[in-house]
């Protein structure tokens, strides 16, 4: 019994981090940072190795930058990138100088050979990018805060347009560039938060050219790319791009007018199932090139999408139904308060109108109505003989109908979208160019990743020069997990093995995703018994089959979910 209770066992967590360790290991992201952010050497942990634990944390954990020394405690320190030292030295100080360094550090000149190394070690296609932007926002004011860091300029935190929908913080733009093969993020940029995406389109093409190491690659990119310059200069350089055509340019409101009036010859190009049930609906895309180009002289391809044709109605009808709502309980109201005047119940209306941007389906009047109000003669309780007297009082008032010709009129272009493109119509049929196109939502996934499982807004750091250098890390962090999904996917393909069971219950998965594949590692573990310091023995958690198969295709050794 008293042996017993001089037993210890301590439990560390393996999880993913051999994976994590193998991809980091075949970018020899190591050796990368030790070149382009060197540390003194009296370092008792240099900077490559925080921001290697920062990496891997970030990847795996998602802690808070504060909580980084708890998170390895949990886990093998050999396997984290600690080592012998203990946890504590991971403290706010450290990993502050630690991104001071890496902001001070030529971080393009260190992406591109990160980039240039992935292509080749993983043969990753460069005919094809995908671009698009989006905003991070952080937490504080930034009053008064330096934009300047030993003489080096930092990026400019900003109001501006946000897409988290959070206009009172302030933000920056991350734009990130992906290839076609994998999602694989090969650039990206941060710009202040006030800057707009129409005007990043020809740097980041020019960084992908020396990528590329050519011209002739396809580039596409949402309608902010839609301008002169943007598109004259790649065209002009031998590029080849597509892009949304917004809808306030002419070429779209002279379509969608002669649509309503001619019948325009459809030409089905592509069908998706919408699942993998049989017998299941499809989406299905029609294209129609009309002979005209555009002011610039490029083509335009006019798509229509079943699937964008139902949202479409679906939006209208939402719209509409709102709009009858909130002028219900307007009408309600009126002859009270604020809603007497002409003026005042016409300005009320409009807002109505203009919130729910559905003035074009409905028809509507001011009016001047009577009501008829009864009041008691005399006091006294009301009886079966009380008297009243009629009183008329005249107000301002509105009526409001749905326009059912101008609803089908805009019906008529429902699911309609154009794309604009340089390709040579001989070359490149329609069907080539919205297959392009539609791989644009793979790039708005790692933005989902991004900001929601790798949580990087908002930022909660205090110096914008600390912010620019977190940002490089989550670069790093998106280019890891879209090889680790990639190499799975690839792996999967030539086994001809159609799933993966990595969902609960052992339900199955077509297209493994990073964090997925992951989480099944998640609490593996080694433990060490022990009585007064000696060790007695040490044994890791027996991998499963699923968990072997998956290490498997990422072609990773299983030395390290052995005992010693």
């Amino acid at each position: 019994m008293e042996t017993a209770k001089t037993l210890e066992l301590d439990s560390k967590v393996i999880g993913a981090l051999p994976i994590v360790n193998h991809f980091i290991e075949r970018l020899q992201l190591g050796h990368m940072l030790s070149k382009h952010v060197p540390s003194r050497a009296n370092l008792k942990l240099s900077h490559r190795d925080t921001l290697l634990i920062m990496i891997r944390n970030i990847l795996l954990e998602r802690e808070p930058l504060y909580e980084i020394a708890e998170w390895i405690a949990k886990h093998d320190r050999e396997l984290a990138g600690l080592g012998d030292l203990v946890p504590s030295i991971l403290n706010d100080d450290r990993i502050g100088r630690s991104l001071d360094a890496l902001f001070l550090a030529d971080r393009a000149t260190l992406m591109t050979e990160l980039v240039v190394l992935a292509v080749k070690e993983f043969h990753i296609a460069l005919d094809q990018f995908h671009n698009d932007s989006t905003s991070v926002s952080v937490s504080g004011q930034y009053h008064k805060v330096p934009t300047t860091y030993r003489g080096k300029q930092s990026l400019k935190l900003k109001h501006g347009f946000s897409k988290d929908h959070r206009p009172d913080l302030k933000q920056l733009l991350y734009c990130l560039t992906v290839s076609r093969d994998g999602a694989v993020p090969v650039h990206y940029k941060t710009y202040d938060g006030n800057v707009t995406d129409d005007t990043t389109h020809i740097q980041t093409w020019e960084a992908i050219r020396r990528l590329a190491g050519r011209s002739d690659f396809t580039y596409v990119a949402d309608c902010k790319l839609c301008t002169r310059e943007q598109m004259g200069y790649i065209a002009k350089e031998g590029g080849k791009f597509v892009t949304v055509m917004p809808q306030t340019r002419s070429e779209d409101t002279w379509f969608r007018h002669w649509m309503k009036s001619n019948q325009v010859q459809w030409q089905e190009l592509l069908r998706k199932p919408k699942s993998e049930a049989p017998d299941c609906e499809e989406d299905i895309y029609w294209g129609f090139e009309p002979p005209n180009l555009s002011e610039e002289g490029y083509r335009i391809i006019w798509i229509l999408s079943s699937q964008k044709q139902q949202l479409d109605a679906q939006v209208r009808q939402q719209k509409i139904a709102k709009t009858i709502e909130e002028l219900d309980q307007l009408k309600q109201q009126v002859g009270s308060g604020r809603l007497k005047t002409k003026e005042q119940i016409n300005a009320a209306v409009l807002k109505v109108f203009q919130e729910n941007k559905s003035a074009q389906w409905f028809d509507w009047k001011l009016v001047y109505v009577e009501n008829d109000k009864f009041v008691q003669k005399g006091k006294g309780r009301p009886g079966k003989d009380t008297q009243y007297e009629k009183t008329v009082t005249q107000c301002w008032s509105f009526e409001v109908l749905t326009n059912p010709s101008h609803i089908q009129e805009d019906a008529a272009d429902d699911g309609v979208f154009p794309l604009m493109t340089n390709h040579c119509l001989k070359s490149v049929f329609m069907k080539q160019v919205l297959q392009e196109y539609k791989y644009q939502p793979y790039i708005e996934k790692r933005h989902e990743q991004f900001k929601t499982v790798f949580a990087a807004a908002p930022v909660y750091l205090k110096l914008p020069h600390r912010i620019e250098a977190l940002m490089f890390l989550y670069f790093v962090v998106l280019l890891l997990n879209a090889l680790i999904e990639r190499e799975v996917r690839n792996e999967m393909a030539k086994q001809e093995m159609p799933r993966l069971p990595l969902y609960p219950e052992a339900r199955n998965c077509r297209f493994p995703a990073t964090e997925r594949i992951l989480s099944i590692f998640s609490d593996h573990r080694r433990h060490t018994l022990s009585q007064r310091g000696n060790v007695l023995k040490e044994f890791v958690d027996p991998l499963n089959q699923l968990q072997q198969m998956v290490l498997g295709l990422l072609q990773v050794s299983t030395t390290c979910y052995r005992p010693p």
